[in-house]
């Protein structure tokens, strides 16, 4: 079995995250939560605020003619939270705090990773790293696994 994106995969993943919202941004209060279904993976090449392409040179992001390409993935969340022509889409960095809140659920699911159709219950934002370090905490209530 193979992790692989196809093709299609790829190109229905950018469809559906086009006009996903990210409901944890950098003015999200501490209780701020999300529940639902993962519609699709996306991975994208991370630009700056000024639309230029970010590349590693010596662990760093930066905008530069070589190196590897900062790749970002995320998940997107089909909810039940709608506002205006708002489809309830929502978009998942799955950044290294991220990614420890999700990985604890999947493992408390028992489950072998994410799939397309798994609900993630209850992703919490609890709050800053305490002690004034870089990062955030978040927490995931459930991870349900697609049913077969």
């Amino acid at each position: 079995m193979t992790n692989a994106l196809t093709d299609l995969d790829q190109i229905n993943a950018e469809l559906m995250g086009q006009g996903a919202r990210n409901p944890f941004g950098r003015d999200v209060e501490p209780g701020t939560g999300v529940s639902g279904v993962i519609v699709a993976l996306v991975r994208r090449h991370r630009h700056n605020s000024q639309g230029q392409p970010l590349y590693w040179v010596n662990r760093k992001p930066m905008v530069a003619q070589a190196g590897d390409p900062v790749i970002d993935s995320a998940l997107i969340l089909e909810t039940e939270d709608r506002a205006d022509t708002d489809e309830g889409l929502r978009s998942i960095t799955l950044d290294r705090d991220m990614q420890r809140a999700i990985a604890a659920g999947v493992r408390r699911a028992r489950a072998g990773g994410l799939a397309i159709g798994g609900r993630l219950d209850g992703l919490l934002y609890v709050g800053p790293v305490e002690g004034g370090g870089y990062g955030r905490v978040y927490d995931l209530g459930a991870y349900i696994p697609p049913a077969e």
